[in-house]
């Protein structure tokens, strides 16, 4: 499991059953140490050593200027990833909705433990429900 350290000058951040206090380092699941520093952001990753991993700064990463943008909004794999790996960012009928394509099945549990570690909403867990009901049909 990656490590990784809180940086926001601060306050506190709990998820995952973790608490963070500013320079504090945890080590947490892949998925959720991606979501604390690509959608957070208040946090970064942390080799064993205590050094933090270098990433590749935004001018390093080289973009296809020819691919159709039109294309990116809802094919995006990321964008619809995040409906799993940060459902904060959704209203819950736009989970609804996610969850009603049978795209996200297998990503269930996953979700329902990002949404607990999140805003924690009743809304989304009844969605949950409603579609592992639709599965077992």
């Amino acid at each position: 499991m990656p490590t990784v350290r809180y940086t926001a000058d601060g306050g506190r951040y709990r998820t995952g059953g973790v608490t963070f206090e500013p320079g504090d380092e945890g080590e947490v699941p892949t998925g959720l140490a991606e979501h604390l520093v690509d959608d957070v952001g208040d946090f970064e990753y942390v080799d064993g050593t205590g050094d933090v991993e270098e990433l590749p700064a935004p001018d390093d990463i080289t973009v296809d200027e020819a691919e159709d943008e039109s294309e990116e909004a809802d094919d995006d794999p990321e964008t619809k990833h995040s409906v799993v790996t940060a459902p904060g960012e959704f209203t819950i009928p736009e989970i609804e909705d996610e969850l009603e394509t049978g795209e996200w099945d297998d990503h269930l549990e996953t979700l329902r433990k990002n949404e607990e570690a999140g805003k924690d909403r009743a809304g989304v867990y009844d969605a949950i429900g409603v579609r592992r009901a639709e599965i077992e049909e």
